[in-house]
């Protein structure tokens, strides 16, 4: 009886041991999967509720906004108009929130290492040309190391239209 206990619990010792070895080599070898996909993954866990923005997340000073927050704006912004297998976050792709970004980039620009992107990409926008949609996408999604959800086109309008009103409506 004693053997068993004693291999009950040397099974359970090694097993917990691999458990924590497993979730460590998980973690170290996560942490290049992208800025993305980390807050899409927290995004999502808010009870599977999905994920509605009538202004992009800017913090409490619109023209202190993080680079990286401004990718992940815009990179949830042409969920809207592409087609990807995956896609984690929207934010509505408004002339408000378009507006707000741009000024975001200008008062940035100097600080921005990619903001001729942002401001060329935005000012398209702006002038209702989302052709550029499905590259700023994949510019992005390669930027913050994406695995899932590469664009491969745009939406026809009636797509675009599901989409709204399943995200927005």
């Amino acid at each position: 009886m004693k053997k068993r206990i004693k291999a009950s619990g040397i099974i359970l010792g090694v097993g917990a041991l691999l458990m924590a070895a497993g979730y460590y080599f998980i973690v170290q070898n996560s942490s290049g999967a992208g800025e993305i996909s980390e807050v899409a993954d927290k995004i999502e866990e808010r009870e599977g509720q999905e994920v509605e923005a009538e202004k992009p997340e800017t913090g409490e000073d619109e023209a202190d906004m993080k680079e990286v927050r401004l990718q992940i704006n815009l990179h949830q912004m042409t969920h809207q108009k592409i087609i990807a297998d995956k896609k984690k976050g929207a934010i509505e792709m408004t002339p408000d929130n378009i507006d707000d970004l741009l000024t975001i980039v200008e008062a940035n620009k100097d600080h921005y290492e990619h903001s001729d992107f942002y401001e060329t990409t935005l000012t398209a926008w702006k002038q209702s040309d989302f052709s550029n949609a499905v590259h700023v996408h994949n510019t992005i999604w390669d930027w913050h190391g994406g695995t899932v959800g590469r664009a491969t086109g745009l939406m026809t309008a009636e797509q675009e239209r599901a989409f709204v009103e399943k995200h927005y409506r």
